[in-house]
């Protein structure tokens, strides 16, 4: 008789709609945790291929549904974060570890430049962020707090992606997460 792990059928749910499971995900990520060897074979033979990242969190390798239409909004929402972060000589390290950040306080709408950028991802006002919020949050990225919210270790696949596809050209007027993904 084959031994199933008992959280498979809920890990397989949230992971095969995109969703990315680190340590706040409590049972889930510890089940993960306790026989990853099990889950991977057991994905493997479903087809899927579970992705341990060395960051602690865990998803499906090329398992984007429901978040491919909503990569790049994502990508420069977090990217935005990061250049006004680096711009004001803050730590990007503490921003993507668990700072917390505030909706209202966001840089993204502050100046020409950003709202330009958010523009082309049709974000227009507040709660447009709120909904990118809520957006990295079903996915695993962010946990939001009282009024506010925080980066999750699974921030680092968009920071990653974005690095990974960024312009080299000097000239490029494009920021970095439009070119990503």
């Amino acid at each position: 008789m084959l031994d199933l792990p008992d959280k498979l059928e809920p890990l397989f749910r949230e992971l095969s709609r995109g969703r990315h499971l680190s340590a706040h995900d409590g049972e889930l990520f510890i089940a993960l945790q306790q026989r990853p060897d099990d889950y991977v074979q057991i994905f493997a033979a479903l087809g899927f291929k579970l992705v341990q990242d060395a960051r602690a969190f865990y998803y499906f390798e090329g398992s984007n549904r429901g978040l491919a239409d909503r990569v790049q909004r994502l990508a420069l929402f977090v990217y935005i974060l990061i250049d006004a972060a680096a711009d004001a000589g803050a730590s990007i390290s503490e921003l993507l570890s668990g700072k917390e950040l505030f909706v209202d306080a966001l840089p993204h709408l502050s100046s020409e430049r950003y709202r330009g950028y958010m523009a082309h991802v049709e974000v227009t006002n507040q709660g447009d962020l709120s909904d990118i919020v809520r957006t990295l949050e079903n996915f695993g990225f962010v946990v939001q707090l009282n009024n506010g919210f925080r980066f999750l270790p699974p921030i680092h696949r968009i920071v990653d992606a974005c690095r990974q596809e960024a312009p080299t050209s000097e000239t490029t007027k494009t920021p970095v997460a439009e070119a990503a993904c």
